[in-house]
């Protein structure tokens, strides 16, 4: 027998101070929002938001 193993996405790793983690504007997901490199959404939804405006 074959078992086919599916790699799932490994959740992202914080890599910023707790006092700038805070909700994805999309998904609500911990992420850096506040800060030197922050953004009101996570890396999944911005790259999401990314390839939906790449195709109009």
């Amino acid at each position: 027998m074959n078992e086919q193993t599916t790699t799932k996405p490994r959740p992202q790793v914080a890599t910023w101070a707790p006092g700038q983690t805070g909700p994805c504007a999309r998904c609500h997901a911990p992420t850096c929002r506040y800060g030197v490199g922050g953004s009101p959404l996570c890396t999944s939804c911005r790259q999401a938001r990314q390839e939906q405006s790449a195709h109009p």
